[in-house]
C-alpha cells in the first residue's frame, strides 16, 4: 500500500500556497512603484525603505497602526469591497499626520480562512489605489490563509503606516493654550467608527439597507469611504504653527479631543458652528440616542479638527481655498472649569 495517498498535505489542511502567490501577483502587476526610497518592495520576506535626512536635524519616526472594525460585515453584507482600501489606509495615516509627520509608506496585513482570488484582490488593489492617491507607496504586508477562523467570505484587515518628522516640528499638546480656535473639517460620512452600533441596528430590522430614509441611500451612505486628510494637514503645517490635531474616530468627538488638550484647559464646543449630517441624524433617531450619546460615539460630521492661534484663522483659509477642505471655526479654548476637559454649548 502506498501511504503517500493518504498524506494530510498544507493544501488539504485548507491552505493554498499557489492561490496565495497568484493573489500577491495581481498586487505586485499593479503596483509597480516609482518612489525611488523604496529599495525593495511586494514579494519578499521584509521592504526596504531608504530614508532621506537632509532636511531633517532631529528626524523622529512616527508609526500607527488601525483597522477597519465591524465596517467590514457591511462590505460582506453589500458585497461591495472596492473603498475599504481606502477605509484601512485612512485611519492608519489620518493618526499619523496628528503628530505634524509626513506619511512615508505603508503595509496591509488580511486574513481569511479561504482565499478568493476575485474578492480579495479587490481588496488589496482597493489598499494600492489609496495610497497611490496620497503619493505613498504600499510597500509590503501579508495575507494569511487561516482555516476554520473565518465564515464563508468573512476576512479581517490591519494597516501599519510609517511616517518622519523633525523633533522640533512635533505637534502635541504643549503647544495649545488658552484663547486657541477650534478649527473642524467635515467627515466624509460615518468613516470607520460606530459600526458595531449601525449592525445592532441592521440586525434588529430597525434600519435596513434596503430602503432610503429622507432621501438618504443608506447603502451608499454606509460604505462610503474614510476621508483622508494628508494633503490638508500637509499643507497647513508646512505654512503655520498648528498646536493641536485631532482624528476624529471611535469614540467620537467626546473621546478624541481631549487628548489633546493640556489637563488646565478645556475645549468648548458650540453645537450650532457646524451641521450635523442627516445620516448622524437618522442614526440618533433610530437608535434613540441623545445628542451627547452621539458625540461620544461617532464624528457626527467631523472628521479632523486641529487648534490654532486665533490671528492665524485667515492664513488657514487663504492657503487650502484651492482645496476641497472648508475650515469651520467649531470653539476655542479656555480654562478648565468642573474639570471638564470639553464642554458643549448648546444655546
Amino acid at each position: 500500500m502506498n501511504k503517500t495517498l493518504n498524506k494530510i498535505t498544507y493544501k488539504k489542511s485548507g491552505v493554498n500556497i499557489k492561490k496565495a502567490d497568484k493573489l500577491i501577483d495581481t498586487l505586485t502587476k499593479n503596483s509597480q512603484c516609482k518612489i525611488s526610497n523604496v529599495l525593495e518592495g511586494i514579494g519578499g520576506f521584509a521592504s526596504l525603505y531608504k530614508l532621506n535626512m537632509a532636511k531633517l536635524k532631529n528626524p523622529v519616526i512616527v508609526s500607527g497602526t488601525d483597522g477597519v472594525g465591524t465596517k467590514l460585515k457591511i462590505a460582506n453584507l453589500l458585497n461591495n469591497h472596492r473603498y475599504i482600501g481606502q477605509d484601512l489606509l485612512a485611519m492608519c495615516v489620518n493618526d499619523v499626520i496628528t503628530t505634524g509627520a509626513k506619511p512615508l509608506f505603508f503595509l496591509d496585513y488580511l486574513s481569511t480562512g479561504k482565499i478568493n482570488i476575485n474578492l480579495h484582490s479587490t481588496v488589496l488593489k482597493s489598499i494600492n489605489r489609496a495610497c497611490k492617491s496620497i503619493d505613498i507607496p504600499l510597500i509590503g504586508g501579508e495575507t494569511a490563509e487561516m482555516p476554520g477562523m473565518y465564515k464563508n467570505n468573512e476576512y479581517d484587515l490591519a494597516g501599519f503606516c510609517v511616517g518622519i518628522v523633525d523633533k522640533k516640528n512635533i505637534i502635541n499638546s504643549s503647544r495649545v493654550k488658552k484663547g486657541d480656535i477650534i478649527i473642524g473639517f467635515k467627515s466624509s460620512g460615518l468613516h470607520s467608527n460606530g459600526f458595531s452600533l449601525i449592525n445592532k441596528l441592521i440586525d434588529e430590522n430597525i434600519l435596513s439597507i434596503h430602503k432610503e430614509y429622507k432621501n438618504i441611500n443608506l447603502k451608499n451612505s454606509l460604505i462610503k469611504p474614510t476621508e483622508l486628510y494628508v494633503e490638508l494637514i500637509n499643507k497647513l503645517t508646512s505654512q503655520i504653527d498648528i498646536h493641536g490635531v485631532s482624528h476624529i474616530t471611535g469614540g467620537g468627538i467626546t473621546g478624541n479631543l481631549p487628548r489633546i488638550i493640556p489637563d488646565k484647559l478645556s475645549a468648548n464646543i458650540n453645537l450650532y458652528s457646524w451641521k450635523i449630517p442627516k445620516l448622524f441624524q437618522l442614526i440618533q433617531d433610530k437608535a434613540k440616542l441623545s445628542i451627547y450619546d452621539m458625540l461620544e460615539t461617532f464624528n457626527c460630521g467631523l472628521g479632523m479638527i486641529i487648534i490654532i492661534d486665533k490671528n492665524d484663522y485667515n492664513k488657514v483659509k487663504k492657503i487650502i481655498s484651492k482645496t476641497k477642505f472648508k475650515p469651520m471655526i467649531v470653539g476655542e479654548i479656555s480654562d478648565k472649569k468642573d474639570n471638564k476637559p470639553i464642554v458643549y454649548i448648546n444655546d
